[in-house]
């Protein structure tokens, strides 16, 4: 009988290990390369993929300063929320890259090669569900996937659900700027408050997009600070939401009670008073939540 190499049983040792480097080569990559870092890497570049096109398209639109000002059509909320989860990956304590996490790797870095966006999203997607499977409840990494998922809310998801539901939720917009202007509804249209016409909205005045970034605020505020999950949570991110669908509605609600001030409402300066306002009942109503646990703890 011929003698196993010496180090045959190391070999196998490595591949029985759960999750674990399969190869040699696999070892050299885990050894030199943190897990954290690795699932940061993963994530920047199947963001910078999938908002590269609408990226470019606005800076072909207008110059380059104004897309910066703007943050490229995307909020700022978005751009936050990828800061926190990198640093997030990168506070992870170190550990080697598991023979699993190549093979989603590959998967996302396929992904990516892939010239849509949306591939890109859903890649993201399974990056951060992986996430909440495999790395230590309340670690960095873990509420660094939750925050991952959040971003693909207001990104894709929101999107994708409006595509399939569109008629609905422009009725139930229209629904609750009748009740406030007083006057009749037919589908997506209310008529204005002086009987000169009615009022179409539109889906860029819909009131889901403001949720799917009042999910992404509360996911952030949440996930930000190491702090125990509550159900209450939930109820603390209903309330960011009602109080963006209360703006947006409102806003529309006041074009139809003063249609002669429509170019001033529904124009730049009302889009971005909605806006503002928006944002400051998303950040206000999370960072209360968040104030008072933290001063529980103290």
């Amino acid at each position: 009988m011929v003698d196993a190499p010496k180090d045959a049983s190391g070999r196998v040792d490595a591949l029985k290990a759960g999750g674990a480097i399969a190869a040699p080569f696999f070892a050299n990559i885990g050894r030199s390369v943190r897990r954290g870092e690795f699932f940061a890497g993963l994530f920047i570049l199947g963001f910078s993929n999938g908002i590269f096109e609408r990226v470019a398209r606005m800076i072909a639109d207008i110059p380059i300063e104004n897309a910066i000002l703007a943050t490229f059509g995307i909020s700022v909320l978005v751009w936050i929320a990828c800061f926190i989860a990198v640093s997030l990956l990168l506070r992870q304590p170190p550990e080697p890259v598991t023979r699993n996490d190549l093979i989603l790797g590959v998967a996302v870095t396929v992904a990516v090669l892939i010239p849509s966006a949306k591939v890109s999203w859903i890649a993201l997607t399974g990056l951060g569900l992986y996430g909440l499977r495999c790395f230590e409840a309340g670690g960095p990494a873990r509420r660094a996937a939750f925050v991952i998922l959040a971003v693909t809310v207001p990104m894709f998801w929101s999107r994708l659900v409006f595509a399939m539901l569109s008629d609905l939720i422009l009725q139930a917009d229209a629904i609750l700027v009748s009740l406030i202007v007083g006057t009749e509804r037919l589908g997506n249209t209310v008529g204005f408050a002086d009987n000169s016409g009615y009022l179409i909205i539109l889906p860029a005045c819909s009131s889901l997009a403001d949720v799917s970034l009042a999910v992404l605020g509360w996911a952030l505020f949440t996930q930000a600070f190491p702090r125990r999950p509550s159900l209450k949570d939930v109820w603390w991110c209903l309330a960011a939401c009602s109080a963006v669908i209360v703006i947006n509605v409102t806003r529309i609600a006041l074009i139809g009670l003063h249609p002669e001030h429509f170019e001033l409402i529904h124009g730049a300066v009302g889009a971005d008073v909605a806006s503002f306002f928006a944002l400051v009942a998303i950040v206000g109503i999370n960072l209360i939540r968040v104030r008072g646990d933290l001063f529980a703890r103290t």
